[in-house]
C-alpha cells in the first residue's frame, strides 16, 4: 500500500500518477498555480524567476522518469539542459533539481494513491496516517507528522482535505488503505476524532500565510483532490 517513500531513484510505472502529471500539462500556463492559490497563496513547486515554460519542461522529465523509469539521473540531465535552454541560473547546483524531483513525484504517486483510496473505499473505507521521518522527527521538525502515525479515519473524513501527506518539503509520510478485517487482524481501531488542528501565521517571501499547524506553507490540502 506504500506509495513513493523511498522510490524517488528508481521510480516504477505507475498509470494514475502519470495521469496526474499529464493533466498538469494539458492545464494552461499558470492555471495549476491559480487552482492551488485558491487553498493556499504559496502552493506552487518553482523558485523565483522560473517560467512558465521552463516548468512545464521539468514537469515533461518527471513524467518520462515515470512513464519510462529512466529515474533521477536521467532528470538531472534534463534539469540542465532545461535550465540552459531557458536562461534560469540555479544556484544550487543539484539540491534543488532533487527536491524538485523528489516533491514532484511524490505529489504524483499521492495523487495517483487517492484516486485509487476512491476506487476502493467500499471494501477499504479508512486512512491510516503513517510517519518515517525519524532524523527529521528528532530535530524535532516533524513533531506534529509524528503525533498523527497512527490515526485511522475513514476515507472521507474531512480531516484528509488538509492533512493528506505529503505534508511539506521532504515529507515521506504516507497513507495506508485499511479494510475493516486489517483493524481486527492487526488490532487497530479506528480514531474517534481527528487529532486537534488549529492554523498558524508563517511567513514566506516575506508574506505573512495562514497554514494548519504541522503542515509547510503550499502543502495544506488534498493533492488527488485538486489533481482531479
Amino acid at each position: 500500500m506504500r506509495p513513493i517513500d523511498q522510490m524517488t531513484e528508481t521510480p516504477v510505472r505507475f498509470d494514475e500518477a502519470i495521469a496526474y502529471l499529464r493533466r498538469r500539462l494539458d492545464l494552461p500556463p499558470g492555471r495549476w498555480e491559480e487552482i492551488l492559490r485558491t487553498v493556499d497563496e504559496t502552493a506552487r513547486d518553482r523558485a523565483e524567476g522560473m517560467s512558465d515554460a521552463l516548468v512545464a519542461d521539468i514537469l515533461r522529465d518527471v513524467l518520462s522518469a515515470i512513464e519510462v523509469g529512466t529515474g533521477l539521473p536521467e532528470f538531472l540531465n534534463g534539469w540542465e539542459a532545461a535550465i540552459r535552454r531557458h536562461g534560469w541560473r540555479d544556484e544550487t547546483g543539484s539540491r534543488r533539481a532533487r527536491l524538485a524531483f523528489r516533491m514532484m513525484t511524490a505529489q504524483a504517486y499521492a495523487a495517483g494513491r487517492w484516486q485509487q483510496i476512491q476506487r476502493l473505499k467500499k471494501v477499504r473505507p479508512y486512512l491510516r496516517y503513517v510517519h518515517v521521518d525519524p532524523e527529521l522527527t528528532q530535530a524535532g521538525s516533524r513533531d506534529a507528522h509524528a503525533a498523527w502515525h497512527g490515526v485511522i479515519l475513514p476515507v472521507d473524513h474531512d480531516w484528509w482535505l488538509t492533512h493528506y501527506p505529503p505534508n511539506g518539503w521532504n515529507c515521506r509520510c504516507y497513507v495506508q488503505s485499511v479494510s475493516e478485517r486489517e483493524l481486527q487482524r492487526y488490532g487497530w481501531k479506528v480514531s474517534d476524532d481527528a487529532p486537534p488542528s488549529k492554523t498558524v501565521i508563517r511567513f514566506v517571501r516575506g508574506k505573512s500565510v495562514e497554514t494548519p499547524e504541522g503542515i509547510d506553507p503550499g502543502f495544506g490540502y488534498n493533492v488527488g483532490m485538486a489533481g482531479l
